[in-house]
């Protein structure tokens, strides 16, 4: 796949490029940030010793590990080069950086594509340094069409350059390409192709782009589309369209298919229609999902659950469990449906994945998806079985149907990719498939020892176990000869014995009875002799059986697209058999009750055990020792990709920004990087070099910074006479530090981490305005005997903890919490500034419907010792309706609640489609005091008040003195005291891709009374609760 980047995962990059990836110490990170959330972490569980092998067109990454298998895949490279460069008739210009890794849990803490990798993800390409990147745990055969196909992408980039423009390659073009060039069908993509055909549900290509839960349909349509290409026009034809394509997109003008092949766009949409529907009229008369009754899948008008993608009845048939699709959640659930009329029973998994102590429901590897089983039931109906993604590893979780609760997990840490479980006949094992030594084997783990056996140990890829009803043996599919079939293993001695045969694929065997199994199969009637097309286009997965006793086949479905996941559905003493039908772009489950086969026939009429045929690439590959060699610390850096560009605007109307220019090696684990960010024209600017190569992370760093503030603090900063003249801008101040610190992160989990830093900090603060600065200055000396601003050196040492479990999704948070817990100390050496200083920040999120969110936040800072530290705050999403930055304070606090809710979920205007718009209804309070002076937040006694009215000129001094009323009143009631409040609505809108904020708040202290004697001098409680308008860009806390 090539790696695209959606509008959260780009703004979330961006974020971490101000913060420097994540690891700046606090003090060189931007001072508002854009995306103010603290982030999972990625956690390294391995080390690699990566070194680096050479050939004429690749250079190859790997470590020990992997030196076995080196020879064999570099074979599979240069095959896969030469075909498509032949194809094409195009060579790289340079060579193809190819990065391997043993297991697909490895491949997952790779350091290149800059984000999570999500669950399915095989492998990638991306186009910024041209590298492959691709575990080699497939079978042979499917491993090299997975490396050609991740090659065309290498091609591809060479020949359309991706830049700022390179958004505008649609999705089918990339992925279609390389599908083409793998020349391979798989049965699942095929029949996604067929069904689109037959009913009339063609995409136009010329507009088509995928959307969500699209799937590979992208990959499967685009593969089609390059067929028909080559068939109409040649070879030549492809290729001058793909340079059309790059012409049309680097600089305008006419159509790729208008120059390439004298075609309109909708001339091709047309044609290809056509001749899609033409290749697949042959399947237009074979069975339809209707042909068997009622669908017993969810219907997607009336709940959230779509796709089923695998299926599973309980041992006495009355509910069918279905590992479906949420579009509430985003995430995959286990559900029950009656199997008597489908009726949704309940939820087993219902809320989010990390509620119930994992990451995600874990799906079938490779391209297998719901061609083997995912899901097993206990034999006593009580229990059901599943794998979900824990940590690095995978676990095997056991929950109890009735309470839903989760009764046992099994960490399988010695297995890798561990998938379709299945319960033994005495309900006291659990049989799998998984990799040892990037191999597929099936294991049975005993449940009460944790104890996991190799039952096939063989050089096979083995897939989809199910024990026999004796509890003497197993049955699986091993992938042998390029095709998958099934096999016998006996538990006692060992001995393997191959049950089909033929070149299709059988796969997913369940037993019926005793001597019976069924199984997903793309066979076909062997006594009729299909023509080349239709053997082509055909490939259909039906719904077979097995006689193990006499080797009887029977065909029990004739799809025209195809059935999967067969599984026994009893009915008192009958036996019927559930399965996945797919049509229209949609499963569903259906149930056959068949007394007489479509077909039967004996096993041996599709073939006999013969000797098995590994598979060979179409070169070989010698290795050269002299060409391999360990990878140097700072070998191959290089600029990592095109700067990102972060742009804001605060709720006081400051832009801010920045950029960030990083160089890394090919592994991404090491980069230095340059950052400048700016708020207003203040700047910081650092130097940095950062390693997350294993579990403990660092970074050193050189930075200057220069963040401002506002010291409107009278009576604190300055006189209270001096209160006319100073308005916001003349008492903007200044931080200025310069310095180097070491940071560290030490993750625990993926939610929870350490973070460690220290250095070396010149710090000094002062006001913009050197006479107000001299003014301050000597007010407090006179006042406090020192100074409140701070000018000095010191050497910082921090320890904080972060624990992170929010949901995100484009808009922000939707669900979870998050807090940081920090403290700093600064130690008292010679004439260096010392200070201690406690910072926590907790938020907690509270999902209402489907895209509505409470949220909830509480941040608090008490700064102690000789130069305390200050909290600037106010403005944006922290105190809604007060100025930004206008509190200020050695110990400060503020908290939010905020209720968020969808109004338009997007907006269809000629310009396309723009973001939609939420609402929010929010409160906050908060408030700021100085070391040594009383704060009270709030307060409900009586309180003599004196109200101040304005201030008179006094000619003798030259300043203003004020003036107050020669009245004292008592005040009583809840007030806030030193803190302030405020209130209102607003709107977020992702207009043109930013996430603009329109809020209307008001300002509060709860007691009007009190108000108009502590604002008598402004205009009293009419003025403070006057309602105020800001505009802001950046996300939500």
């Amino acid at each position: 796949m090539v790696m695209r980047r959606s509008r959260m995962t780009t703004v979330l990059f961006l974020a971490l490029a101000v913060l420097t990836i994540g690891l700046a110490p606090a003090i060189a990170s931007a001072q508002t940030p854009y995306v103010p959330y603290f982030g999972k972490n990625r956690v390294k569980y391995d080390k690699f010793d990566w070194h680096i092998y050479e050939t004429d067109h690749f250079e190859i990454y790997y470590y020990p590990e992997i030196e076995p298998h080196l020879e064999r895949i570099t074979g599979y490279l240069e095959s896969a080069y030469v075909r498509i460069s032949s194809e094409l008739k195009h060579d790289l210009a340079t060579r193809a950086k190819v990065v391997l890794f043993k297991t697909q849990s490895e491949f997952q803490q790779q350091d290149i594509s800059g984000s999570e990798l999500p669950e399915g993800v095989l492998a990638f390409a991306e186009p910024y340094r041209d590298r492959l990147v691709l575990p080699i745990d497939e079978p042979p055969d499917q491993l090299y069409r997975l490396i050609t196909h991740e090659l065309t992408h290498i091609f591809e980039f060479d020949v359309i350059p991706r830049g700022l423009m390179g958004s505008a390659i649609p999705l089918w073009v990339d992925e279609g390409l390389a599908n083409y060039m793998a020349g391979y069908w798989n049965v699942l993509d095929l029949m996604q192709v067929r069904d689109a055909a037959l009913s009339d549900n063609v995409p136009r290509m010329s507009e088509f782009e995928s959307q969500p839960l699209s799937g590979r349909l992208p990959y499967s349509m685009g593969h089609a589309a390059f067929e028909f290409i080559s068939s109409r026009w040649g070879q030549d034809g492809l290729r001058q369209y793909l340079f059309s394509l790059r012409k049309n997109i680097i600089g305008g003008g006419e159509s790729a298919f208008e120059e390439a092949l004298r075609l309109k766009p909708e001339e091709f949409d047309e044609q290809f229609d056509r001749y899609i529907k033409d290749r697949f009229k042959p399947f237009r008369d074979k069975e339809r999902p209707a042909d068997y009754g009622r669908d017993l899948a969810p219907r997607r008008d009336r709940t959230p659950y779509v796709s089923v993608l695998s299926i599973e009845p309980s041992p006495i048939g009355d509910v069918i469990a279905a590992v479906v699709g949420n579009t509430r959640d985003q995430e995959l659930d286990i559900i029950l449906l009656s199997a008597k009329d489908g009726q949704f029973v309940k939820n087993l998994t219902k809320g989010f994945d990390k509620d119930r102590g994992f990451e995600y429901i874990a799906t079938a590897g490779g391209l297998r998806g719901n061609l083997v089983p995912w899901i097993t039931w206990s034999p006593k109906g009580d229990r059901l079985a599943y794998f979900a993604r824990t940590e690095k590893s995978k676990t095997l979780v056991i929950q109890d149907v009735v309470s839903g609760r989760t009764v046992q997990k099994l960490a399988l840490n010695t297995i890798d990719g561990p998938e379709s479980p299945a319960f033994s006949p005495d309900g006291m094992r659990v049989a799998f498939s998984g990799l040892q030594g990037a191999t597929g084997d099936i294991f049975v783990v005993d449940l009460a020892t944790g104890q996991v056996t190799n039952v096939t140990k063989d050089a096979f890829a083995d897939y989809a176990p199910s024990f026999a009803p004796d509890d003497r043996s197993l049955v699986y599919s091993a992938r042998i000869s390029g095709n998958d079939k099934l096999f016998r293993v006996d538990l006692a001695g060992g001995a393997k014995t191959q049950l089909t045969f033929g070149t299709h694929d059988d796969t997913g065997a369940k037993f019926l009875d005793p001597k019976t199994i069924v199984f997903t199969s793309t066979a076909t009637d062997p006594g009729v002799m299909l023509t080349p097309e239709v053997a082509r286009n055909g490939n259909i997965p039906n719904v077979w059986s097995l006689d193990v006793t006499n080797g009887e086949l029977k065909q029990w479905t004739d799809a025209a697209t195809g059935n999967v996941s067969p599984v026994a559905l009893p009915e008192g003493s009958a036996m019927k058999v559930a399965f996945v039908s797919y049509n229209k772009g949609q499963n569903g489950i259906h149930i056959i009750n068949r007394e007489k086969a479509l077909l039967t026939v004996p096993s041996s009429d599709f073939g006999a055990p013969a000797p098995i045929v590994d598979f060979q690439p179409p070169m070989s590959h010698t290795l050269l020792k002299q060409n391999m060699h360990r990878k140097g610390m700072f070998e191959k850096m290089t600029l990592d990709r095109r700067p990102p560009v972060n742009l804001g605007v605060t709720s006081g109307g400051d832009l801010f920004g920045g950029t960030q220019i990083s160089f890394s090696d090919v592994l991404g684990g090491k980069q230095v990087n340059f950052f400048a960010a700016s708020v207003s024209q203040y700047r910081t600017l650092s130097l940095s070099y950062i390693n997350i190569e294993s579990r403990l992370q660092y970074a050193l760093q050189a930075f200057s910074q220069d963040t401002f503030f506002y010291g409107q603090l009278d009576g604190y900063l300055y006189q209270l006479g001096l209160t006319p003249f100073i308005d916001r801008d003349l008492a903007q101040a200044v931080t200025t530090q310069r310095g180097m610190t070491a940071f560290g992160i030490y993750p625990f989990n993926r939610h929870s981490r350490v973070e460690l830093s220290g250095g070396y900090v010149y710090l000094r603060q002062q006001y913009e305005d050197p006479a107000l600065q001299q003014l301050s200055q000597d007010y407090q000396e006179q006042q406090f005997g020192t100074q409140l601003f701070q000018t000095g050196h010191m050497i910082p040492l921090g320890l904080t903890y972060v624990h992170e479990t929010t949901v995100f999704r484009e808009y922000g948070p939707v669900a979870g919490k998050t807090a940081s817990i920090g403290v700093s100390w600064s130690p008292k050496f010679s004439k260096s500034l010392s200070r201690r200083t406690v910072d926590v920040d907790a938020r907690y999120y509270k999902r209402l419907g489907v895209n509505g969110v409470l949220a909830f936040r509480a941040r608090g800072l008490q700064s102690w010792g000789d130069n305390p530290e200050f909290l600037p705050f106010g403005g944006n999403s922290e105190m809604r309706g007060y100025e930004y930055l206008e509190f200020l304070g050695h110990k400060a606090f503020f908290g939010n609640v905020e209720l968020r809710i969808p109004l338009i979920e997007a907006m269809l205007t000629p310009l396309g489609v723009l973001g939609g718009v939420r609402g929010t209804l929010f409160f906050n309070v908060g408030g700021a005091g100085i070391n040594g002076q009383s704060f009270s937040p709030w307060t409900r006694g009586q309180e003599l008040v004196t109200p101040l009215l304005g201030f008179e000129f006094d000619p003798a001094t030259g300043i203003y003195n004020p003036v107050y009323d020669t009245n004292t009143y008592v005040v009583s009631g809840f007030r806030l005291k030193d803190a302030r409040a405020s209130y209102g609505i607003g709107l977020q809108s992702f207009l043109l891709g930013f996430p603009m904020h329109f809020d209307w708040s008001w300002k509060t202290m709860f007691n009007k009374d009190y108000e108009d004697l502590i604002f008598a001098s402004e205009g009293g409680s009419q003025t403070f609760r006057k309602r105020k308008f800001s505009f802001w860009i950046g996300y939500d806390f």
